[in-house]
């Protein structure tokens, strides 16, 4: 039986009775058996000294982008599950944009077979309609039943209003959750980045921001007139915070996440071209990056998503304007909230930025997030707030290279994970 000691450690879980107590944890089986001071250290088999870090549950993403099936060059269900385990996370909520698209029974049967085994438990989010491109809804019903945590098309918008409505009608039957990813193709047609001085500059024509926010509330007041769950996700724009902020203050069930890629960045930093940093949304300014991490300090934003979108080489290797969409952020993306959160919103404390990470995802998806307490399994994260990340081509876990981030430090490290009998002590 392996059994830890993790001594110094500090708790931060305000569902825990030991919130906010620095001492030590004694872990066997998997069960947190104790927390104190002064525990025998007699019949462990690692002892391991974590002064000056934090414990909080472990993470929770409510998207990352699907590659197995289909596309397992740019990742497998193995790879990603290492990957999140090292940044932290214990529940992984992954989208339908595999090759075939999970849009049946069986497609979320399959994915939940695939990783009974493995330390972090991927909660399948099946597709809204057929192939993920149509206007034949798929069969959300059967999924929800036997297993899909939520529905969406991946990065690809219902861009069909009456779709989107008879969705909503459907999956207020059996309380489904719909995301919505808020983009208007027929407003940026030719476009790849954020519309604005930096793309005027380059030449570019840009992507408008009502691209964004029209379809932000088309989709809270498809919501409301329906009284239907919506997820926004993915927000990047000032002006849709706002109309997200104003739709919770009117008690419209609606929720959202932010990439976290769109929070330690603004546009400028496209000014070379690196086409790591073609995303969807695309990099903003930085008023809209400052308006999200307000989104977040008064709730208006739940959760941070990692959009974890892993691509082979030869979609990166190649001219900004051909590359395609997406970085690999997993493993990562907790530090790059930190670096973020350091440059845009220094007010914000580390406890509030953590529960954008477990809490809101818990929420968003309807999940009881594990406490941390005597008797309980280990479900938690150690943050190291004194050391550096730097994520290089030895210890990326993911089969992917495509981040700006490579061989760059950043704040904050995961030092590990635990989940029940699973543990993952990462190497600096």
């Amino acid at each position: 039986m392996q059994s830890y000691l993790l001594k110094n450690i500090q708790i931060s879980d305000p569902n825990s009775p030991f919130n906010g107590q620095s001492g030590d944890m004694a872990i066997k089986d998997g069960i947190i058996v104790d927390f104190g001071d002064g525990i025998d250290e007699s019949g462990y088999t690692k002892i391991i000294d974590f002064t000056g870090c934090i414990v909080t549950p472990a993470f929770i993403d409510v998207r990352c982008n699907s590659s197995e099936p289909g596309f397992e060059h740019r990742e497998t269900i193995r790879s990603l599950n290492h990957a999140a385990f090292a940044g932290g996370y214990s529940h992984v909520a992954l989208l339908p944009n595999c090759n075939p698209p999970r849009q049946t029974r069986s497609d979320i049967e399959f994915l939940i077979h695939q990783v009974k085994d493995k330390p972090v438990k991927f909660l399948p989010i099946g597709a809204i309609t057929q192939d993920l491109k149509s206007d034949d809804l798929a069969e959300m019903y059967d999924m929800k039943s036997h297993g899909a945590i939520a529905f969406a098309n991946a990065n690809y918008p219902v861009e069909n209003i009456g779709t989107m409505s008879r969705a909503l009608q459907y999956t207020r039957s059996f309380d489904g959750l719909l995301y919505s990813f808020c983009h208007q193709p027929e407003l940026a047609i030719g476009a790849y980045v954020a519309e604005g001085t930096v793309a005027v500059s380059l030449g570019l024509k840009g992507i408008p921001q009502m691209a964004e926010y029209l379809q932000v509330q088309r989709d809270i007041e498809l919501a409301d007139y329906h009284q239907a769950n919506i997820h926004i996700s993915k927000v990047s724009t000032e002006r849709s915070v706002e109309l997200i902020r104003q739709a919770k203050l009117q008690g419209i069930k609606v929720t959202c996440d932010v990439a976290v890629m769109n929070l330690v960045l603004t546009d400028e930093t496209i000014m070379d071209f690196d086409s790591n940093l073609k995303l969807t949304p695309p990099l903003r300014q930085a008023n809209d990056v400052k308006a999200l991490w307000e989104g977040l300090m008064d709730e208006t934003i739940d959760a941070i998503c990692s959009d974890h979108h892993p691509q082979e080489i030869e979609h990166k290797d190649v001219e900004f304007e051909y590359a395609e969409y997406g970085a690999i952020t997993i493993q990562i993306a907790f530090s790059l909230a930190v670096e973020g959160r350091n440059r845009f919103c220094p007010s914000l404390d580390d406890n509030t930025l953590i529960s954008k990470f477990n809490e809101g995802g818990a929420r968003v998806l309807g999940l009881k997030l594990q406490a941390i307490q005597k008797d309980q399994p280990a479900d938690f994260t150690v943050i190291n707030p004194h050391k550096q990340t730097i994520l290089n081509s030895r210890n990326n876990l993911s089969l992917s290279h495509n981040t700006y981030y490579l061989d760059k430090p950043l704040p904050y490290f995961i030092e590990a994970t635990f989940i029940g009998k699973n543990c993952l002590l990462n190497k600096s």
